[in-house]
């Protein structure tokens, strides 16, 4: 018996639900200690920024060619590394880095 996760999300949903997020996150939370550090030099990191995180995406979307499956991370790190552990263990850093990074 196969089970498959079910697609209840749309592209648009999925979309805007991320650029939310990154707008929320990032660019209101963070735009006073940003300028504090920045200056007017703020726009120039901004860009900085977006270059960064466009190849963070596309790395997200290599990834999820290359492993068609839910958990692209999980099977490229369990691969890479050959062990279940080292895997757990490196996507419970990534979880924990992302979970916690506006502390």
């Amino acid at each position: 018996m196969k089970h498959a996760l079910r697609r209840d999300i749309s592209l648009f949903e999925a979309t805007t639900f991320g650029v939310g997020i990154i707008l929320g996150a990032g660019i209101y939370a963070l735009i006073g200690p940003a300028s504090g550090l920045a200056g007017n030099s703020l726009w120039i990191s901004f860009i900085i920024g977006a270059i960064v995180s466009s190849f963070t995406g596309l790395s997200y979307i290599e990834l999820s060619t290359m492993f068609p499956k839910a958990a692209a991370e999980y099977v490229y790190a369990k691969k890479a590394f050959g062990r279940e552990l080292w895997a757990f263990l490196l996507l419970s850093n990534v979880q924990f880095h992302v979970t916690y990074q506006q502390l």
